[in-house]
């Protein structure tokens, strides 16, 4: 079973954390978050901080209970997954493709369909959804970029516990949001911590209420 417990360099996410970081209705993250531990594949309920990789594995298990696809499928899904990668965490592999309906792998120019017997697939190849992950040498998650139209801003777990800062500048947007409501121009900002202005525009917009 995979051990989730957050470490140093990992990043520590709780609940509030994964659901803003993913731009994500709380009270569904709260609610799946259930569905996630209680698979007994992802952690322990008795904790509910998750490291970057373990985020990542809930953002594709969130997108796949979205598709109504149940735990229990899921889990199986996992399994297998863990096995072929050789890694607990395989929903952050970048092998892993997924489409509307299904989940596949990608093998050497052909897809695998994760359906319980990974039968072998001819269909052409699916375009990887999930644009917001880099991945590192080790084909893992190394970083995630909240906002999918800019890579600005960035969760890195190396740095600042993996709090969302601005690529390159290590600047937490969080502190350039309340700089921000506390009435401190953008252009000010910029001037503060030798950042772009779309830099700071990109970090007010990351943490600006969402519209429902």
């Amino acid at each position: 079973m995979a051990s989730v417990q957050p470490k140093f360099g990992e990043g520590i996410f709780l609940t509030t954390d994964v659901a803003e970081i993913l731009h994500l209705p709380y009270h569904k993250v709260k609610n799946l978050m259930k569905g996630f531990w209680q698979t007994q594949t992802f952690g322990r309920t008795r904790n509910k901080a998750v490291n970057f990789l373990a985020l990542i594995e809930f953002y594709i298990y969130y997108y796949l209970r979205e598709k109504k696809m149940t735990a229990q499928s899921i889990k199986k899904i996992h399994k297998q997954l863990s096995r072929g990668f050789n890694t607990p965490y395989p929903f952050a592999a970048s092998k892993l493709l997924i489409d509307d309906k299904n989940v596949w792998i990608d093998f050497n120019s052909f897809l695998i369909k994760a359906d319980g017997k990974l039968q072998p697939s001819f269909r052409s190849f699916l375009e990887n959804t999930i644009r917001q992950i880099e991945y590192g040498d080790d084909l893992l998650a190394k970083r995630f970029y909240p906002l999918k139209d800019s890579k600005n801003v960035v969760v890195d777990p190396e740095r600042q516990f993996g709090k969302p800062i601005i690529k390159g500048k290590g600047v937490r947007t969080d502190v350039i949001y309340k700089f921000y409501l506390g009435g401190e121009p953008p252009k000010n900002i910029c001037i503060l911590y030798d950042l772009t202005e779309n830099e700071v525009n990109d970090a007010i917009r990351y943490h600006a209420p969402k519209v429902a």
